[in-house]
């Protein structure tokens, strides 16, 4: 039997409204807030009262009375506002009616979207439509009072009617789980009582009937929108922190921030967020595009708003660039080479913690990071345990901060995370097990990237940043592809200037790599594998754990020498046919070393040692390169080297080998380098065909009295050219002449580097250099690229031009030569088909060695044709494609600021669309998709047609999003809501 006093424990305040309402004819219900929750339990019972009164309180105004004491200190204040609220303009009441509204918005949209929700909402509408349900908010005062007030009518009996007094809101914890204290009123003249408050105040209150209906008739249950507004909705809520952030905080502006692009500056008021947020940020836009320049601001920023001390840790061939930018934008910073972090671990940690002009330093940003993405080094160490020391904040400026794999991401992350636990809104707080599952494919990187990395390529800066060169209009998106075409022309605005990207041209010279070699270049690639076993390398001494005995093969020290082995064999091989193609010089130097080593090797298992190990590897390539000291192998202390040997390598007994056979496989390998070393040596630059090529081409009308830099991937064979091609204006760098490679820079691009020529020097023409130029240095002096050595792979290409194709550079077009071998019988053939002789004997040559590459290094065909065919744009698209597949968060982020920017109501429209918005796309395959939030953690999810969750890669699911304003949606599934709930509940659950 009810109870008179209601307390949600004994008896529950649902039970008794819903058993009241079967015999009510009119109720009148008074309630400080309600959520439509609460309608949820009761709305089947009120389909038989005639009419409802609600009267709900002012829910925009939260603070009781007891609140606002604490805030204004003073019971006085407290009972004028009390008084003011009461006696409040009719304005000011319209506006806590709006604001109500506005309230109950939110409550909509936070339901859970399930059939019940559903169809309480399309009850609603209908009972206020009908006359049944009539809505009022209380504006004048705060309305605490909760009352339910059941008038019986024609069906009275003892009573006219009965009432509930007490504490419980309409809303669900209020009527069935929230402790609460309720009390039944009984009698006429209480009844009556009631009902006089309550109209008294339902006459004072604002209408809410419409606010309500359009509330409902406008929420996810009863109007659904359209696709694009779906797409637009989800761009906007992943990027919106990016689009609204306050671009006023870069430093003020000053010469720096005056000579910034657009472009770079949206990334320093990225970048400073990112920081502020997290403790640091990846600027990693691709080669060309100022990164330094982006850097500079960010430091200033942190110098002058921050306070902070500045550190710029850079490698040691741009102190020289990074000191002038300290000194012409007032950094403040300290500088210090990356180099002095391995010069003993000891010294490089006192360097960091004691000197004082480094250890106080809580700003740092790191140039080239991505040299410090293996943690297993000395300079690592050093590194990370210095920015996790104190509150230090980072920048890390790189184009490739991923090479071969994620974990590149993962250990540069960890410089500036104190532990493996990170603030980053992932699923998975802690880094490695995040990385563990990208590596297992459950999670994407970009998901994590988004929120600490900044990388855009050309094609998005033109795309989003771009002004047509004739109507200086920002570029249209549907016209693009003409400018990627070339066929207009596009600009980005740097400070007052038009800077235009040069042009790429791609020129392909062919040389004859049998005439190199005298007609024995056939014969020699044999020898170098996958050929005769009877004439090739076995590349034994690469591959030791082949000789130990079986019983020995598989426990410690000699298990690590099997995959050590299978590399190192690989790479050899590799190696090998690289420098054979890159210069007969570099060859030559190559098999030289190599046979010193393997007759060194041979004379360490006469005397019962087998050099295994790094130790021992280093020992013996030292030995070999003593011919560079004018020191002969008869001439070295043997007994001093064997020792040196047999200590690196104790921990390998010669009896755990199968030394007979080793020893044939030594032998033979030194006979076939002999043999090949016989056939070479009498090969002079004279009969050089390739040295010949380059010469007539630098002798051309098209590069003579220009500036041409000249790439190649080997010290030995940039050597080699530049005593070859000798002259007043050449220069070679490479990484043995790296203390005086700025002099050297200066002195090829002097305007780049804003550099004036001394009295006694001579501006360089020519400069020949190998790779460790083609990393942050500025040489846009120069238009011209020749690459020696035969591209497998575009990165290094890519990385090439970047040097010289820049914002800023002078030239309309950049042309790059790329030498291509040909042997004889290839001569009358189209280029298309000795680029498929070529792709494929490098396919015979080292077949599978090639997964051991780094992915710069791995062959790709695509790019082969693209360098070869001559074809410059399709290689730029290539590399845009490696760098920024598809449709990701960077675009997102452009269109909607461009949105921002060109259409501001437009963007509002999308701006308040609101959540839990819905609808059907035409689609081949059914799939549910949704979009959850929770404070900064989100998931985009795709279910398929079965309920099973498909995807939560954001590229990807844009890509299926992405349509036009005009597509029609179409009706949804019957289980949409049921999908939609078990996504809910999953997502709940990954953030608990």
């Amino acid at each position: 039997m009810p109870q008179d006093i209601i307390d949600n424990r004994n008896e529950k305040l649902i039970d008794n409204v819903t058993l009241i309402l079967d015999a009510t004819e009119q109720a009148r219900f008074a309630v400080g807030y309600f959520f439509l929750s609460g309608f949820i339990g009761i709305a089947e019972a009120l389909q038989n009262v005639t009419e409802l009164r609600l009267l709900i309180g002012n829910t925009s105004t939260r603070e009781t009375i007891e609140q606002l004491a604490e805030g204004y200190r003073q019971l006085e204040s407290v009972e004028e506002i009390h008084s003011a609220r009461r006696y409040s303009r009719v304005v000011e009441r319209k506006t806590r009616a709006r604001e109500t509204a506005q309230n109950l918005r939110a409550c909509i949209e936070f339901m859970p979207q399930t059939d019940a929700s559903a169809q309480l909402i399309k009850t609603l509408v209908e009972m206020i439509a009908s006359g049944q349900l009539k809505v009022k908010v209380y504006t004048k005062e705060r309305l605490h009072a909760k009352a339910y007030i059941f008038d019986y009518g024609q069906n009275a009996r003892y009573e006219s009617g009965i009432s509930i007094v007490g504490s419980s809101n309409l809303t669900l914890a209020g009527l069935t789980s929230n402790t609460e204290l309720n009390v039944v009123v009984h009698g006429n003249a209480n009844q009556t009582q009631l009902r006089d408050w309550f109209d008294a105040l339902w006459d004072e209150a604002e209408d809410f009937d419409k606010a309500l209906m359009d509330e409902m008739q406008t929420s996810w249950a009863l109007a659904p929108v359209c696709p694009y507004d779906i797409y637009m909705k989800t761009l906007y809520e992943l990027v919106k922190d990016r689009v609204e952030a306050d671009e006023s905080r870069i430093a003020p502006a000053d010469e720096l921030t005056a000579q910034l692009a657009d472009f770079q500056q949206v990334a320093v008021s990225q970048a400073i967020r990112i920081i502020d947020a997290y403790g640091g940020v990846f600027i990693s836009d691709v080669v060309g595009l100022g990164k330094s320049y982006i850097g500079s601001a960010i430091v200033k920023h942190f110098e002058q708003v921050a306070q902070a001390r500045p550190l710029i840790l850079c490698p040691p061939a741009l102190i020289s660039m990074w000191e002038s930018y300290n000194a012409a934008y007032r950094l403040g910073a300290q500088i210090l080479s990356t180099g002095l972090l391995s010069s003993g671990e000891e010294n490089a940690r006192e360097l960091l913690s004691e000197d004082i002009r480094y250890r106080h330093c809580d700003f740092i940003l790191v140039d080239e990071s991505h040299n410090f993405r293996n943690a297993n080094t000395q300079r690592y160490r050093v590194l990370q345990e210095f920015l996790t020391s104190g509150d230090k904040k980072c920048c890390f400026l790189t184009a490739t901060p991923r090479n071969k794999s994620a974990w590149d991401i993962y250990h540069q992350l960890r410089l500036f995370h104190l532990s493996d636990e990170t603030q980053l809104p992932l699923d998975t707080p802690a880094l490695r097990d995040y990385f563990r599952l990208i590596e297992s494919g459950e999670r994407s990187l970009p998901a994590l990237l988004q929120h600490i990395l900044i990388r855009r390529t050309r094609n998005h800066i033109l795309r989003w940043y771009g002004y047509d060169a004739e109507t200086d209009e920002p570029l249209e998106a549907t016209q693009f592809a003409d400018y990627l075409s070339r066929e207009r022309r596009a600009y980005v605005r740097v400070g007052d200037t038009k800077q235009f990207f040069p042009k790429r041209v791609l020129k392909t010279i062919e040389y004859s790599i049998e005439d190199t070699y005298q007609g024995l270049y056939a014969q020699i690639r044999d020898y170098l594998g996958k050929s005769d076993a009877a004439v090739q390398l076995t590349y034994a001494r690469y591959g030791l754990w082949h000789y130990v005995k079986a019983e020995r093969q598989h426990v410690p020290p000699y298990q690590d020498l099997q995959s050590a082995g299978r590399n190192l064999r690989g790479l050899m091989r590799i190696l090998l046919f690289k420098r054979f193609e890159s210069s007969i010089h570099a060859f030559k130097t190559t098999i030289s070393r190599f046979h010193n080593v393997h007759v060194d090797f041979l004379r360490a298992l006469d005397n019962g040692i087998v050099p295994a190990g790094d130790d021992a590897q280093k020992i013996l390539y030292e030995a070999s390169t003593s011919d560079e000291t004018d020191i002969s192998p008869e001439e070295r202390d043997i007994e001093h080297f064997l020792a040196a040997l047999r200590e690196a390598s104790a921990q390998y007994d010669i009896r755990d080998f199968n030394v007979p056979e080793l020893r044939q496989a030594i032998q033979h390998d030194i006979g076939i380098l002999n043999r090949i070393s016989e056939k070479v040596q009498h090969i002079t630059p004279a009969q050089d065909a390739k040295l010949q090529k380059l010469k007539a081409l630098l002798a051309s009308p098209s590069l003579q009295g220009k500036k041409r830099l000249i790439f190649t991937q080997y010290i030995d064979t940039a050597s080699y050219l530049y005593e070859n091609l000798q002259a007043a204006d050449t220069e070679v760098i490479h990484s043995h002449s790296s203390d005086r490679k700025q002099h050297v820079v200066d002195r090829f691009a002097p305007n780049a580097n804003s550099y004036r020529l001394k009295a006694d020097e001579t501006e360089i023409k020519t400069l020949i250099a190998t790779d460790v130029l083609a990393e942050g240095l500025n040489l846009q002096d120069c238009g011209m690229l020749i690459n020696y050595d035969l591209h497998w792979n575009p990165v290094r290409l890519i990385q090439r031009f970047g040097r010289i194709d820049r914002i800023g550079s002078q030239f309309d077009e950049i042309h790059g030569f790329n030498f291509l071998p040909e042997v004889g019988i290839e001569r009358n053939l189209g280029l298309r088909e000795k680029l498929q002789h070529r792709i494929q004997e490098i396919h015979d040559t080292i077949g599978e060695d090639a997964a051991i590459l780094d992915n710069s290094e791995q062959l790709n065909e695509r790019a082969m044709y693209a360098i070869y065919e001559q074809n410059g744009e399709q290689l730029s698209l290539l590399a845009e494609e490696t760098e920024e597949p598809g449709f990701g968060l960077s675009e997102a982020e452009e269109l909607l600021r461009q949105l921002k920017r060109q259409n501001p109501a437009e963007y509002q429209r999308i701006a308040e669309l609101r959540d839990g918005i819905r609808t059907g796309i035409p689609a081949e395959v059914e799939g549910t998709y949704v979009f959850c939030r929770a404070g900064q953690n989100s998931r985009l999810v795709l279910l398929d047609e079965n309920g099973i969750e498909q995807t939560t890669d954001v590229a990807e699911i844009l890509r299926l999003l992405q349509c036009d304003a005009d597509l029609q949606g179409k009706p949804l599934p019957a289980h949409h809501n049921a999908r939609v709930t078990q996504i809910q509940k999953a997502f709940a659950e990954e953030i608990r």
